[in-house]
């Protein structure tokens, strides 16, 4: 039968004739049968092979086999043991299933009543053995699942400690930056200015005297406040950067134009190029007001 398939039954009886004749009957239904008639031998046997059952005698000159039942429950746990006795003894019966034993069989033993026992404790032990092995494949998830999410939270973590990183070296490069524009700006201020205005004082350089002071201005353009505006100095256009100056410096457009050798009409097209450029399309923006909050914030003076 399906059921006997591959079962090993170990039977434990100091009559070695009821072993025999029990081992015969039990062994032509399937499950492999050892019979021995010592508790001692019965031991040395489950600590060599797996058996699904052991039926056990109850009374034997060495123990009783009451007295096995809990050494062979906790050291064999997924075993089953069938008790047998030929007293119909129920403190017997009640003792033996109270320390570990599945059933409990009055000798003569009935067949029918050996083979459902048998058969019963066969099935109970599969469904507790893949119960078992089911809570312990789910024990093992839960313990990988966590291991995975405390390495994950460990990821996280090193991302966000790089994040910061990042974040703080970017602040610490623009500011770097910035800085190195306002050195350049000051150098190029210190270093250049006073030799034309050396310059200027040559008497024999009067002849350039207009490119002299034109040379000043476009240094003096270039140097501002907004020219270290990144944005605005890109944006604009050379003659656009020096009108603007200009504005934040509050010079009219008349002003503008006798100062570049220009019409008004030019400056006033500059002025309009410049609010669209820096996309002060709102009349109610006042363009001086804006260049003039820009020196503020990009002066290096």
């Amino acid at each position: 039968m399906e059921v006997y398939e591959g079962a090993r039954i170990l039977i434990v009886d100091d009559d070695p004739q009821l072993g025999e004749i029990l081992g015969e009957i039990i062994s032509s239904w399937g499950p492999q049968v050892k019979c021995c008639t010592k508790p001692s031998q019965a031991i040395d046997q489950l600590r060599n092979s797996f058996y699904n059952i052991v039926m056990l005698d109850v009374f034997m000159p060495e123990i009783s086999g009451l007295d096995l039942v809990p050494e062979i429950s906790k050291s064999w746990r997924d075993t089953k043991i069938i008790i047998m006795s030929g007293y119909a003894d129920k403190e017997i019966a009640i003792k033996a299933l109270r320390a570990g034993a599945f059933d409990f069989l009055e000798k003569p033993i009935e067949m029918d009543l050996l083979s459902h026992s048998i058969r019963r404790a066969l099935d109970i032990q599969k469904v507790e053995i893949e119960n078992r092995m089911t809570h312990e494949a789910l024990e093992q998830s839960q313990k990988e699942l966590l291991l995975h999410r405390e390495r994950l939270e460990h990821v996280n973590k090193e991302l966000m400690e790089a994040n910061t990183a990042l974040s703080v070296l970017a602040q610490h490069i623009e500011r770097e930056r910035e800085a190195s524009e306002k050195r350049i700006v000051l150098k190029t201020r210190s270093l250049i200015l006073p030799i034309i205005e050396r310059l200027q004082r040559d008497p024999g350089l009067k002849k350039y005297e207009t490119d002299l002071w034109t040379l000043v201005n476009h240094i003096e353009d270039l140097t501002s406040g907004l020219a270290t505006d990144t944005r605005i100095a890109l944006t604009l256009s050379f003659t656009e950067l020096r009108i603007a100056c200009m504005i934040s410096n509050g010079m009219s457009t008349e002003e503008i134009a006798k100062q570049l050798h220009v019409s008004a009409s030019t400056v006033k097209t500059h002025r309009k190029n410049i609010r669209r450029k820096l996309n002060l399309h709102n009349s109610s923006h006042n363009l001086r007001t804006y260049l003039e909050s820009k020196i503020s914030k990009g002066s290096v003076y």
